[in-house]
């Protein structure tokens, strides 16, 4: 097992563990980071195995990222902490939650629910796109946008998507995830596996208003058959990026929330 990159904010006495979706990074959270420091926390922005900063590996499932954060709590001497997980991330922060209850304090999720999903095609498209993307024959950023314009077409998406690319010493672009892997790994994504455990403490699922990944009245007694003390919050205006598209939103819902459960 390699090593989970981190980018740790701050000194406080509450741990804040924050992991991101699929094909992101915990710098996408940073913004959002700077602000739950300042509400005295100290703010873990972790890269999961094969994006970000983090270690490559051939396997890649929810079933490994838990026992990454696992080792990760372990490494620092974790306890009570809170978690928020986003998409992928909110999957890695609910089974995790429901295999160590007694290391998580209360748990955040932005908009994914405990079930399988069907296969995005979107998601697909995304992954086909970066796949194809030659880099060897890359010179500016302009031309990964171009490129990527044929499979992604909204602007917002591929900005997001574009950061998970760097120069190299030498100049040359290169990624930081490991999209073989990713792209051969999305249905395991997709799904939610069977869990026996019960998370009592608190917690919170945002839905973003525009996003189908939720489904409110649908997936309310799923929800309540692993986090029986649940909430479901919708964001209005928001799309799966909840902390992406409203920031001042969220981080206020999710505060609101912390402080009517202390």
């Amino acid at each position: 097992m390699g090593k989970i990159y981190s980018n740790i904010l701050g000194d406080g006495s509450k741990d804040l563990i924050i992991l991101h979706g699929f094909l992101g990074m915990g710098n996408n959270w940073k913004a959002q980071g700077k602000r739950f420091e300042e509400m005295g926390y100290r703010v873990h922005l972790l890269d999961s195995r094969n994006h970000g900063k983090s270690f490559w590996d051939i396997n890649f499932d929810y079933h490994y990222m838990a026992k990454d954060l696992d080792k990760y709590f372990k490494d620092h001497e974790l306890k009570d902490a809170t978690l928020i997980g986003h998409s992928m991330g909110g999957k890695t922060a609910m089974i995790f939650s429901l295999l160590k209850p007694e290391l998580v304090n209360q748990l955040i999720v932005s908009d994914i629910s405990p079930k399988d999903y069907k296969s995005n095609a979107e998601i697909k498209k995304i992954g086909e796109g970066l796949i194809k993307l030659d880099l060897d024959k890359i010179a500016k950023r302009k031309d990964l946008d171009i490129h990527l314009e044929k499979y992604v077409k909204s602007s917002q998406t591929r900005q997001f998507l574009l950061k998970n690319l760097y120069r190299s010493e030498s100049g040359k672009f290169c990624f930081y995830p490991n999209i073989k892997i990713l792209k051969n790994s999305i249905s395991a994504i997709e799904k939610f596996p069977i869990m026996k455990g019960k998370y009592k403490n608190p917690v919170l699922f945002l839905k973003g208003e525009k996003s189908n990944y939720i489904d409110i009245k649908g997936d309310k007694d799923l929800i309540r058959s692993y986090f029986s003390n649940s909430q479901i919050i919708e964001i209005q205006g928001a799309g799966h990026w909840i902390h992406f598209d409203c920031p001042n939103l969220f981080f206020q819902k999710v505060i609101e929330w912390i402080k009517n459960i202390q």
